[in-house]
């Protein structure tokens, strides 16, 4: 479909990376950006959708995209960014890569899609879907002032540590998948995706209180090294909430639902 995706050579798992630099305002092109880089905002254009479904890289991806990624970003060191679209039409995105899977519909208001994202160095893919109508698209990249460090993406990633700031700190999506929860034990109650709704990188030992609002009987489950935590009601309101001390590592949150699916809130805040 694309000509400018057949330089990038043939994919493996959704990703290759061109090596061009970063460069404004052209149609498919890839980018290499760290913390502090410059020109911001940078921008890309192409047309949306292609001949695959966006919920190939899970449940809570909407709309229609390429095969092969729109865009490619090369990212070195770590940072929050912002990916905006503007549209001709109702747009989706997509971003997969080492920190995870990202993905929006309407958050840029207008019908458009937005992602706010902390991504950790590596190589990301970036599709631009539709609902329905194909379209044209803008696609502009600035650094996040602190929006991702915060949450308040969908499925937002978090890198915390003791006395971490803002708090809380906040991530969103929507509930359950389908999978038992019961699968983490017999103490862990609702359906919840095959994969982790948010990521959580913790740097130095802290106390946590991970909680849930949300629009149906949540439930919540998160896994780390030695630590299996799950809750149905513990928020109160039929809504989740854990509370525990964490290790420096790597942990994996699910939040599930016992009946029918809604939208939640997370909050995580650090506790005394």
């Amino acid at each position: 479909m694309r000509n400018m995706h057949i330089a990038c050579g043939l994919l493996a798992a959704a990703l290759t990376i061109c090596t061009s630099g970063p460069v404004a305002a052209q149609a498919y092109n890839s980018f290499t950006l760290g913390a502090g880089f410059t020109p911001d905002p940078q921008t890309g254009y192409g047309e949306t959708g292609g001949a695959t479904q966006a919920s190939r890289f899970g449940p809570q991806c909407s709309g229609v995209i390429d095969t092969t990624p729109d865009h490619t970003i090369r990212v070195t060191s770590p940072l929050d960014l912002r990916l905006s679209v503007e549209s001709t039409t109702d747009s989706t995105l997509v971003v997969v890569g080492p920190a995870g899977v990202f993905c929006d519909d309407d958050s840029a208001g207008e019908l458009d899609a937005q992602v706010d994202a902390r991504l950790t160095p590596g190589d990301y893919a970036v599709y631009v879907g539709h609902i329905e109508q194909p379209g044209r698209y803008t696609l502009t990249l600035t650094e996040g002032s602190g929006v991702a460090a915060t949450g308040g993406g969908q499925y937002a990633n978090f890198q915390l540590g003791a006395g971490f700031t803002p708090d809380p700190q906040i991530g969103t999506g929507d509930t359950g998948g389908g999978v038992e929860a019961s699968r983490y034990g017999a103490h862990c109650t609702g359906m919840i995706d095959s994969t982790p709704d948010h990521r959580l990188t913790i740097t130095s030992t802290v106390a946590l209180r991970l909680a849930v609002t949300s629009t149906t009987d949540s439930s919540l489950v998160v896994t780390g090294p030695g630590k299996v935590l799950c809750d149905d009601d513990g928020a109160g309101a039929l809504d989740a909430a854990v509370v525990d001390t964490f290790r420096p590592g790597e942990y994996e949150i699910y939040v599930g639902h016992l009946g029918q699916s809604g939208t939640y809130r997370l909050e995580i805040s650090e506790t005394n």
